[in-house]
């Protein structure tokens, strides 16, 4: 029990570590694997690790904290159960069933800090805040060094040469969706004035690079959230935004002297997506996802009830050569899981969103950035995702999962108290949860197995002009 116990402690940190390692995988983990093959691995290491130490606290009987509510619990397991309904009548069960228990895990990494975050408090939380900005300060300083390699060449860089570490640059935009407002709570928790500072100037350095990359929906979902959450809170939010806000001005000044001003002095074009944002939105506004939508309706429109299984875009849309996702979560949801379990996600969402929304009434004046930021990142991942693959990627995954059991945890920790149940599994209960642990472990080997015994063959085949359309593994569609 002891064990387990230290386990749960540690379960946080290996979280967090991963998320720190994700974009500097560049060797292969497996023969053939691509750096987005390596990030889902390194998900399901966390997802099964959730998984046994869930399985370890149920069958041995504890003090189980409660963190949802009645409501919400009933939704979710509707939510859950039609989706499985969905995976077994799916085209491809194997592919259905690895989706879904990837989903439900996920849920169950949340569950795990969130569970540690509401017992240990700001204490665990301030950890967890500087290790995912030390991911981000990672990431930079090799960004960093990427520019001036390229500057001292003198050599007119491709845009997509500026940055590293995912297969696609927008899998990149969706990790600052997340990571750009825990960067600016981490800054605004700090407990000096220095310290402060120098955080928030990583995350003008953060802002910098969405502006290099021109991640359009993470854009759009950060400012929109932010006023958003300013607006409805007013002096509550203000400090909070108003830094944000300053962040990102500072952020595009430093893309304009680093990445314009220096390369037209030195007689380049200027580096980046950016200057090419504007006609490439004017003349492709949604960069091809009207196919993509369309795709989705259609696939709504002949399964209404069930979808056509979880995953099962990147079976039914892979003709179209653009993507392995609906590049929208209302969407994706619909047409895998069908019209039902959209809804029932949707509720799910509007009241965990107003619980944390509730929480303004009750917390103290010190605890205002730290609410402004989980309401900011919460409506940005939703804004953003609308028109994005947010929720499909690993590594954002893992961010998101990161994002909810903080925010979860914290908010609870605010609570007078968490309730426990006292869970003490019969004889038959030990072997329902041995055996329900042993499906869904078996669900990730046979979904995943394929898939890595066929990456040596089907990535070194790729020239360097295939166009990829990863959603499990780089080779999304099926």
């Amino acid at each position: 029990m002891a064990v387990a116990i230290n386990l749960k402690s540690v379960f946080p940190f290996w979280l967090a570590a991963s998320l720190v390692i994700s974009p500097f995988l560049f060797l292969p983990l497996v023969t053939g694997a691509l750096i987005h093959d390596n990030q889902r691995l390194i998900e399901i290491s966390c997802v099964l690790f959730a998984l046994g130490l869930v399985w370890s606290q149920w069958i041995k009987g504890s003090a189980i904290p409660q963190l949802l509510s009645r409501p919400i619990t009933l939704l979710l397991a509707l939510f859950f159960l039609l989706g499985l309904v969905s995976s077994g009548a799916a085209y491809s069960p194997r592919h259905a069933f690895l989706e879904w228990t990837n989903l439900f895990l996920l849920l169950g990494v949340a569950w795990l800090v969130a569970a540690e975050i509401s017992a240990k408090g700001d204490q665990l939380l301030d950890k967890l805040l500087m290790l995912c900005g030390l991911a981000c300060a990672a990431f930079l300083l090799l960004a960093i060094a990427i520019y001036f390699s390229v500057l001292k060449a003198g050599v007119q860089p491709k845009p997509w040469q500026l940055l590293f570490g995912f297969s696609n640059i927008r899998s990149f935009n969706y990790v600052q969706t997340i990571s750009l407002p825990l960067l600016g709570l981490l800054a605004a928790r700090m407990p000096d004035r220095g310290r402060q500072l120098f955080w928030w100037g990583i995350t003008a350095l953060w802002w910098m690079l969405l502006f290099v990359s021109a991640g359009r929906g993470t854009f759009v979902g950060l400012t929109f959230a932010i006023a958003i959450v300013w607006f409805s809170l007013r002096q509550a939010a203000g400090t909070w935004c108003r830094a944000m806000l300053l962040a990102g001005l500072a952020g595009l000044v430093g893309y304009l002297f680093f990445y314009v001003a220096i390369p037209l002095i030195q007689g380049l074009e200027p580096f980046g997506f950016f200057p090419t944002t504007v006609g490439r939105t004017l003349a492709n506004p949604t960069s091809g996802r009207l196919l993509l939508w369309t795709r989705a309706l259609e696939m709504i429109r002949e399964n209404p009830w069930l979808g056509a299984g979880p995953v099962h875009f990147a079976h039914y849309g892979r003709d179209l050569q653009l993507g392995s996702s609906p590049h929208s979560w209302p969407l994706q949801m619909a047409s895998e899981w069908g019209m039902p379990a959209l809804l029932l996600l949707c509720g799910v969402l509007a009241l965990a969103m107003r619980k944390l929304w509730q929480l303004r009434k009750t917390i103290s004046a010190q605890d205002q950035d730290t609410h402004t930021a989980w309401l900011v990142t919460g409506l940005a991942i939703l804004v953003d995702g609308f028109v994005s693959g947010l929720i499909v990627m690993p590594t954002s995954q893992l961010w998101i999962a990161m994002y909810v059991g903080c925010a979860w945890g914290w908010s609870y920790s605010r609570s007078p108290s968490v309730k426990t149940i006292d869970f003490r599994p019969s004889a038959v209960q030990r072997i329902l949860i041995s055996l329900v642990a042993l499906l869904m472990s078996y669900a990730l080997v046979i979904g995943i197995w394929p898939e890595l015994e066929a990456l040596s063959v089907l990535n070194t085949s790729y020239s360097k002009d295939t166009v990829l359309a990863p959603r499990i593994f780089s080779n999304g569609s099926f």
